[in-house]
């Protein structure tokens, strides 16, 4: 049995992590929860019966009985808890990204390596999809020269899924100096990050690429590799609309867009890859409503006909995969593919991303 301590408590904590912890409750013992708003923390530890609960995340990694934390608090803490959680001999898990700063998350390789036989898997949930697994076996079994790469993440946001169907308690108690002291801890990775002249469009842009764009910039890499280069990138909306275009090796072009403004319900997060006589496409459903029923679509063709293949329906959840994933690293003692070093690719096109925006700026 792994005991488990949560840091961050908040939606995706309530709505994915902590229901899929007490499913695996053969695999995990959450033993110790640590959020910043103490009404949350004693919510939480009632309905899940935790006895040990903390306002500060230091000391449970320091006090608690636990053998692996896991770290979905906001962005700017994940280093910090991710280190500190290896010195204290724990394994871990972070929400990606693990960092906002690829300087920090240098850093963090560095200070892993005096750590091998403890775990650190990064939540690229959506790389342990069944049809996105499908889909690399297929492009992989059968290869075949890639003309264009489209994937996109145009979506509505979580409150609408979770607002009709399952409860999610927002606290109005945490402090202000809190608040006060992550904005400007946010403030200042980013500044270290894309530096302190980059315009609030640009912050914005950057925040949604670590934020959602790394879910679909890390399958897509995993297929075919970092983008060699970025041709162009165009913002809307002060930043939280984006549509980069950019080159593969092999010369194919692939573009991205980012619509996350939206109040029309839809979730349309997608990979299309073509490639001349068939078509590969993985669409991703919302991961705020579990087990909805995802496939992958293959439509191939010849000179006399087209065949469209379906593979699914596939109800597995992929937090639920990533998390049985994580505890069979930590009992056989491997590390998992989205580790720390896996990370600095994306963190690294992020940064190329605001040199083109500037460049273009000009």
């Amino acid at each position: 049995m792994i005991k488990v301590g949560v840091i961050g408590l908040g939606e995706v904590s309530q709505c994915m992590h902590l229901p899929i912890l007490q499913d695996m409750c053969e695999k995990y013992e959450v033993t110790a929860v640590s959020d910043v708003a103490p009404s949350l923390v004693g919510f939480i530890a009632k309905k899940y019966r935790i006895r040990d609960t903390y306002l500060d995340a230091a000391e449970l990694i320091d006090k608690a009985d636990i053998d692996a934390v896991l770290i979905l608090s906001p962005d700017q803490y994940h280093g910090e808890y991710a280190a500190r959680a290896l010195k204290a001999g724990k394994h871990v898990f972070v929400e990606k990204p693990v960092t906002l700063c690829l300087d920090e998350l240098k850093e963090l390789i560095e200070l892993k390596k005096q750590y091998p036989e403890q775990t650190v898997m990064v939540g690229y949930m959506r790389r342990y999809a069944g049809p996105y697994l499908k889909a690399k076996e297929l492009l992989t079994e059968k290869p075949m020269k890639t003309e264009y790469l489209r994937f996109r993440d145009i979506i509505l946001e979580a409150p609408f899924f979770i607002g009709q169907t399952r409860q999610v308690f927002y606290p109005d108690d945490v402090p202000a100096e809190v608040i006060r002291e992550g904005g400007a801890r946010r403030r200042a990775h980013l500044d270290r990050a894309i530096g302190a002249d980059a315009t609030d469009e640009m912050r914005t842009t950057y925040q949604m690429m670590t934020g959602l764009g790394c879910h679909s910039f890390a399958a897509v890499r995993e297929l075919f590799g970092a983008p060699k280069k970025i041709h162009s990138v165009t913002t809307a909306a002060n930043g939280e609309q984006v549509v980069i275009v950019m080159e593969f090796e092999g010369g194919f072009l692939g573009t991205y867009e980012l619509v996350n403004n939206q109040s029309i319900v839809q979730f349309d997060a997608a990979i299309e890859v073509f490639q001349q006589t068939r078509k590969v496409l993985v669409k991703y459903e919302t991961p705020y409503l579990r087990y909805q029923p995802a496939q992958v679509e293959v439509i191939e063709s010849n000179d006399k006909d087209t065949k469209t293949t379906v593979y699914g329906p596939d109800f597995r959840d992929a937090f639920h995969t990533e998390l049985k994933l994580f505890a069979a690293c930590i009992e056989t003692g491997r590390q998992p593919k989205t580790n720390l070093e896996d990370a600095v690719a994306d963190l690294e096109l992020f940064q190329e991303i605001i040199r083109v925006m500037k460049a273009q700026k000009g």
